[in-house]
């Protein structure tokens, strides 16, 4: 017993090592990536993490040339869990998060699989070769921790673990744009069912988290509500529903129209459902449609479509075409994308605009078996 205990170990920390070593080689050969923002606020913490001239200046030294500077986006409350990266150079720094992200990837869906009562290893795998996990893995985005923040909310809040479910949406508000509808959702829930522990848990977790930084930088908020007036004012087009509609139109305004049409839909599909909801069956849906819907997203924000996908394969229908046909269409358009064939072909970083709807399909006609009398009762009962 104790020798494979200790064989497993070892093997796991053999793949670690191969993966950090790659991971370092890859941020001396790859360009800077989105990571350098968090590494960056992690040296600057203590005078102005979101100042552009300050760190300009720093990611020059560093040898990190790159105009704009990449700067934080990201309210203070989730600075506390950056510090770590400022005691290392930017490339170990690059080698752990990737490490991290890796490993919180495979994490947060081996525990949806378990939790949905299923034992093949296939989605587990297939996460790796996900698109927007991909994408997520080369740039060393944020939100890989929003989506591990959604599945410990899932988890725990279908198992009355209300503290728990609480503090991890701390994770979650840490880039609220990317999951508004679904923290709505999880307000409405809260009201209708009287969860209060989840909303003292959340504050703490908030309090606590900005404490740190508060004591850390007691100028931050207003430095943060300064960046955040810049990014407020900016007029770029997203790879998304929205920046497509003002693409087309030339109007701006266009771009927030799918997010309110999808505040509107939550408003009737919550009304709709709030006898019996379910975090599984409508939490993974409307958790999906905020990615949809969103204002400002990328492609790698579309990691958490991962909850609603692995729910339509596991509880959808039998024979997966209906699931594997729009999946491996929008997959083909991240290979398209990832390899530089669309890019060749004249297109730019809007050429995913259209992924988040792929993916909505993908869970739509996958579960479009699902809701009939026998399958219902047979999730009710577990």
């Amino acid at each position: 017993m104790w020798n494979r205990k200790l064989a497993t170990a070892a093997l796991l920390f053999f793949v670690c090592l191969l993966l950090f070593v790659a991971a370092y080689m890859a941020a001396g050969a790859l360009p800077v990536q989105d990571f350098a923002q968090y590494w960056s606020a992690a040296h600057l913490v203590q005078q102005n993490p979101y100042s552009y001239e300050l760190v300009s200046r720093f990611q020059n030294s560093q040898g990190i040339h790159v105009d704009p500077p990449l700067v934080l986006k990201n309210p203070p409350w989730t600075i506390p869990f950056l510090l770590p990266l400022g005691l290392f150079s930017y490339r170990v720094a690059f080698a752990f998060w990737t490490l991290l992200s890796l490993i919180v990837l495979m994490g947060c869906t081996h525990a949806l699989w378990r939790a949905l009562r299923s034992t093949t290893a296939t989605p587990i795998l297939l996460t790796l070769l996900f698109g927007p996990a991909i994408v997520q893995i080369i740039l060393g985005q944020w939100t890989v921790l929003v989506l591990l923040g959604i599945t410990v909310f899932l988890i725990a809040a279908e198992r009355r673990q209300d503290w728990l479910a609480g503090a991890s949406l701390v994770l979650v508000l840490s880039k609220p744009h990317t999951a508004l509808l679904f923290l709505v959702a999880v307000a409405l829930w809260i009201l209708r069912y009287r969860r209060w522990r989840i909303v003292i848990s959340t504050a703490f977790a908030l309090l606590g988290t900005a404490l740190v930084v508060e004591l850390l930088n007691p100028h931050i908020w207003f430095q943060f509500l300064e960046r955040t007036t810049r990014v407020v004012h900016e007029t770029e087009a997203y790879p998304n529903l929205g920046g497509m509609l003002y693409l087309i139109s030339g109007v701006h305004a266009l771009g927030l129209l799918p997010e309110l049409l999808g505040l509107v839909w939550l408003g009737f599909y919550f009304r709709k459902h709030r006898r019996t909801w379910s975090w599984w069956n409508n939490g993974t849906m409307v958790i999906l449609c905020s990615v949809v819907f969103s204002y400002y997203s990328y492609p790698y924000d579309e990691i958490l479509a991962i909850p609603a996908l692995l729910f339509a394969f596991a509880r959808g229908n039998s024979s997966r075409y209906l699931f594997f046909t729009p999946f491996l269409i929008t997959e083909a358009g991240y290979a398209l994308y990832l390899t530089n064939v669309a890019g060749r072909l004249g297109y730019g970083y809007m050429f995913l605009w259209w992924t988040a709807l792929g993916w909505l399909a993908t869970f739509l006609l996958g579960k479009a078996s699902f809701l009939v009398p026998s399958n219902l009762k047979r999730m009710e009962a577990e």
